[in-house]
């Protein structure tokens, strides 16, 4: 239990800073061009935390443990960027599919993002164990 415990907090931490750094510096004009008046003046936090909380409980259990079985940092950043293309293409997708001027560009570099971002914080859950479990 202590190991999954580790692996949350390594995954979470990992998660919340490196978006930080893209959606707050890197791509910020970026978001707010493709998505005009559609985008709030500031994010909802209370929000944003609930999904950084539930997110993290799926990369650990999809990601990170089955790579701790096998011993494999391979395994955590395969899985990881694959729960990230289907998290994030599930919901670019569906944006596209419904929404009227949804984006393409946002939709393309919101999920090649999510596969990234979900991929490094498999690994940054993995190394967390295998470091301070």
């Amino acid at each position: 239990m202590k190991t999954a415990f580790v692996a949350y907090a390594g995954c979470l931490l990992t998660l919340a800073v490196i978006d930080a750094i893209w959606l707050g510096i890197v791509a910020r004009s970026f978001y707010r061009d493709q998505l005009g008046e559609l985008m709030l003046p500031s994010p909802n936090i209370a929000i944003a935390a609930l999904f950084y909380l539930l997110f993290t409980v799926a990369i650990v259990i999809l990601a990170v443990l089955p790579a701790l079985s096998s011993s494999s940092i391979g395994t955590a950043l395969l899985y990881g960027a694959i729960l990230g293309l289907a998290a994030y293409g599930t919901y670019d997708i569906t944006n596209l599919s419904t929404l009227k001027n949804w984006p393409l560009a946002m939709s393309l570099v919101d999920m090649v993002w999510g596969t990234f971002l979900t991929a490094l914080s498999a690994v940054g859950g993995y190394c967390a164990a295998r470091f301070f479990a």
